[in-house]
């Protein structure tokens, strides 16, 4: 109908129904008004198309014009296909069919036919709709109809798209691509080149995918065409996925899925969803990932669209056996084979199995994992998906390893090799090296394996290094830890100790670099303020309606609005991360290097000893870094028992009047401190610096029992204690400056904890000089963010609160004032521009971050209030780790500051715990005075 796209043609079909009407011509003006519905139709404007097209319907039916009539209804069904409203237009379809039969029109027959295809491509009966595009094909050809010609090869393309058969694709879109540069259609050449990459992304060629997609995009712009435009920034964002270009991919699919959303396009949206969701599972971010797979299943299944549902099924399947939820997993994975095999999917039936094959591999399955990775090879061999014939060779060689075959295994990863070095698939590049590193080692073959590992790191790190989100550089990392723990454990082995302790070192080096990052953010913009205005009148919304008697609540309502805060807290992490992105000074802290062992010892102060450990699957491992010293040991304790001895510690050492904690925590001291002291590492040391590693940042070091020579003692008892997120933060300070004031205190009535003012009084009472206590009521969160930045102490006396879905609005409770809702927030904390020397979190669950157990991905990144503070300037931060007691903390910070005066941090607080520890009472019981944890790099 228009050569140039819908824009162009617009104009001259209103200026045409502007004649057709001025001489009265009726046919001319039914006609003008679906040429203008048909624009509309590919502008994605739905409600605008159907109103001009039922119109010239009318018109049509009016004057009898069946030709037209027939042409109209078919329009009409791609409207309805467009919006996903299958029903509507299979009857549309079929009226049109009826009369293009009674008039003979086999030109409008071709059309129809190939419609009818789409919808049963949707419907997952891709037999029928290559039936029905083949004898559509035929009537096009014996009509010399091109442009039906063009479409239906198009169309044929994307059901050998559909099922994996790439090769067979690519001859049709290329057939199609040169009818349509003959005929100058550029919406159709968009959509040729568009699919053309997809084509050469499925054969494993990211780099020419993404060129193609590039004209498509060009030609799509010039022709005004928004979906095709949205559709070829997705297909960028899974070559960039590919390529390991993770932002990038995020950046591509949030623009399309904003166009699919405007424009109400309900298939393309879960497509782009279930792609979106792939990626934030690759960063570690489970959680979005599922809320994005079951919202696109729950799409699939309410416009009945199989082939979504089969994919979301997929993906959540691998969630579940991520969770080692292996019976859900299995069943997934099968029902999602079994669906594809129906459909004849070639590149789903070839996913599902890759997936059973790991699923049966981490159940210790091998010969059945065997079969499913063989069955995977042979599929994707046959369709020539190189990325998925890597991966089946990959799955193979991985099984074939579990099973001592080393040399067949190394010879698999070898073969997987080569294929991703001309298909390059950046997952599948750090997943076969570290493969053949565990092979190597396995044969003995050190060097190799060391060089293996190596290059395993480097991949994971050129992706990470890209990554502008703290949270995604930490989520990413969260299942690729075990690459560096084999790489350190084979160094310890060959008592490469330097080179261990700068791998231990790159294992957590972001979350000391990105420290810095929050105190440079620029100021509050218009559109920040927007967006917070929006979250805090969801959250007030909340509260009202789930505070209403269960009568009157009303639970539709406080379900939705969750579903709108949570929308609203997504888009306000998005602008945070374009801010973050767009910030100049984060180009420089990339290049912030991993600290020698010679700076650290030279950091060091006299008598200090500094513990760093690295937590694997088997084992443990610890480097110990003195003065004049490193050594290194490997412990044989797996991350599964250390975590479960924590646990039990964490939930025994909460019950008052019972001392069965004390089993679990002389364990987890036999394990963690006792080797180091039996090897005489820690003669002469009375400060321990602990570097933790995975869940051990929730370990109560204070409230570790050894054995000694005059008995059972605290680990407290002879040792000052401090935490750091990386020994880099010995090395690396920042400097800003120190306040003038002395202490700030704050003690809010809304949290309604007995003692918290008496608390706040007794604080100040430690520095009466240039002392500011705000209790009660004028503790509010802006008095705080007024009066912070000049005091060198900081002590908040309040709740703290833990936000489990999004890490950024966590925060401690202030007094609220006006419209602001008194929640001191991370996001707000990491803006501000602190000089305190200490800040102290004498609240509940303040010391927790993202990474608490399993339910957050964090590697070691800081993602709570304490790596808030810290970033924020602060250059110590002393806080909780499980919720405290009120009045037993009064006493502990009551003598913590008075003996502030004369002592370290370190010192004030162990002379504090100490104090309680020797009480006569319940304060005694570590429950009390253990919790607190003082994470600082003081010397």
């Amino acid at each position: 109908m228009f050569k140039d796209g819908p824009n162009s043609a617009l104009a001259g079909f209103q200026r045409a129904l502007a004649m057709y009407r001025e001489s009265n011509d009726l046919r001319g003006e039914a006609k003008a008004l679906g040429s203008l519905g048909y624009c509309y139709e590919q502008l994605a404007d739905y409600p605008k198309a159907l109103e001009l097209l039922n119109q010239s319907l009318a018109m049509k039916q009016k004057s009898q014009d069946r030709v037209e009539e027939a042409k109209t209804l078919n329009n009409l069904g791609l409207v309805y296909w467009d919006m996903s409203e299958y029903p509507n237009a299979i009857e549309h379809f079929n009226r049109s069919l009826n009369i293009a039969h009674a008039i003979g029109d086999k030109k409008i027959e071709g059309a129809v036919l190939n419609n009818l295809a789409l919808i049963s491509d949707e419907q997952g009966n891709y037999p029928h709709s290559l039936d029905l595009y083949h004898r559509a094909l035929e009537l096009h050809r014996a009509t010399e109809f091109t442009r039906g010609e063009t479409d239906t090869l198009g169309n044929l393309g994307g059901d050998y798209l559909l099922l994996g058969r790439y090769r067979e694709a690519q001859d049709y879109y290329q057939q199609a691509l040169k009818i349509d540069e003959k005929e100058h259609l550029a919406p159709s050449i968009t959509r040729d080149l568009g699919n053309l990459a997809l084509c050469l992304l499925g054969l494993g060629e990211p780099d020419d995918a993404l060129r193609s997609f590039d004209r498509a995009l060009a030609i799509a712009r010039d022709a005004g065409l928004q979906k095709e435009q949205a559709d070829w920034q997705k297909g960028k964002g899974a070559a960039f996925l590919r390529m390991g270009k993770y932002d990038a991919a995020r950046d591509a699919y949030r623009q399309a899925i904003e166009v699919y959303d405007r424009a109400g396009l309900k298939r393309e949206r879960i497509e782009a969803l279930n792609d979106r969701g792939t990626l934030l599972a690759l960063l570690g971010d489970d959680l979005s990932a599922e809320k994005d797979f079951r919202l696109a299943s729950d799409l699939s299944r309410a416009i009945g669209y199989p082939r979504g549902v089969t994919t979301n099924l997929l993906a959540i399947g691998d969630l579940d056996r991520r969770r080692k939820q292996f019976e859900q997993a299995v069943a997934a994975f099968k029902e999602s084979y079994e669906r594809a095999l129906e459909a004849g999917d070639q590149a789903v039936m070839a996913d599902s199995l890759l997936k059973l094959a790991k699923t049966r591999r981490d159940q210790n399955q091998l010969a059945d994992a065997e079969k499913d990775a063989r069955r995977a090879l042979e599929i994707s061999q046959t369709t020539g998906a190189k990325p998925q014939e890597a991966a089946a060779d990959l799955a193979l060689a991985d099984v074939t390893r579990r099973r001592g075959q080393l040399p067949e295994a190394l010879a698999l990863f070898v073969q997987a090799e080569k294929i991703v070095a001309s298909s390059p698939d950046s997952e599948l590049a750090w997943q076969i090296a570290y493969g053949k590193g565990l092979t190597l080692e396995a044969m003995g073959r050190n060097e190799e394996a060391l060089s293996a590992y190596r290059d395993a790191v480097g991949m994971i790190e050129e992706i990470r290094n890209q990554l502008r989100e703290d949270r995604f550089q930490s989520g990413y990392l969260s299942d690729k830890s075990k690459v560096y723990v084999s790489l350190i454990h084979l160094l310890l082995k060959l008592k490469m100790l330097p080179e261990a302790f700068k791998y231990s070192e790159k294992l957590r080096a972001r979350s000391y670099e990105n420290l810095f990052d929050g105190s440079a953010m620029p100021g509050s913009s218009a559109e920040e303020e927007l967006l917070r205005s929006q979250i805090r009148q969801l959250r007030r919304e909340i509260a009202r309606e789930t505070t209403k008697p269960v009568s009157e609540r009303r639970e539709e309502a406080a379900s939705s609005l969750s579903q709108e805060l949570a929308k609203a807290e997504q888009k306000y992490q998005n602008f945070l991360d374009d801010l973050r992105a767009e910030h100049p000074g984060r180009a420089a802290l990339r290049g912030l290097a991993v600290p020698s062992v010679e700076s650290i010892q030279a950091a060091l102060p006299p008598h200090s000893a500094l513990l760093e450990y690295v937590v694997g699957e088997e084992d443990t491992f610890v480097l110990v870094v003195t003065r004049k010293n490193l050594e290194g040991l490997t412990i044989p304790a797996s991350a599964p028992n250390l975590r479960t001895k924590i646990e039990l510690l964490r939930d025994l050492i909460r019950q008052h009047n019972s001392e069965d904690w004390q089993r679990p925590s002389e364990s987890l001291s036999a394990i963690l401190i006792e080797p180091i002291e039996k090897a005489g590492w820690l003669q002469g040391i009375t400060r321990l610096y602990f570097v933790p590693n995975s869940f051990l940042y929730y370990l109560p070091f204070a409230a570790l029992l050894r054995q000694t020579q005059t008995g059972t003692r605290f680990l407290i008892q002879d040792y000052e204690l401090l935490s750091l997120p990386t020994s880099a933060a010995l090395v690396y300070s920042q400097d800003l400056g120190e306040a003038q004031r002395r202490m700030l205190v704050l003690a809010p009535d809304v949290t309604h904890l007995r003692y918290a003012s008496l608390e706040a009084r007794r604080v100040q009472s430690s520095f009466p000089q240039d002392s500011l206590a705000l209790v009660g009521r004028t503790a509010t969160e802006k008095a705080f963010l007024r009066e912070a930045d000049k005091f060198q102490y900081i002590h908040l006396a309040t709740h703290g609160f833990f936000d489990r879905l999004n890490p950024l609005f966590s925060g401690v409770q202030l007094e609220p004032q006006g419209g602001n809702d008194g929640r001191l927030e991370v996001y707000e904390i990491l803006r501000m521009h602190l000089r305190a020397r200490l800040v102290t979190l004498s609240a509940c669950d303040t010391g927790l971050g993202g990474g608490y157990f399993s339910e957050f991905p964090a590697g070691d990144e800081f993602v709570g209030l304490t790596r808030a503070f810290l970033s924020a300037g602060s250059a110590a931060v002393l806080s909780s780790l499980w919720e405290v007691d009120d009045r037993s903390t009064m006493q502990l910070m009551s003598g913590f500051y008075h003996n502030l005066k004369n002592e370290s941090d370190a010192a004030a607080l162990r002379k504090a715990q100490l104090a309680m520890l020797s009480s006569p009472g319940r304060f005694k019981e570590p429950y009390y005075w253990a919790a607190f944890t003082l994470v600082s790099a003081q010397k």
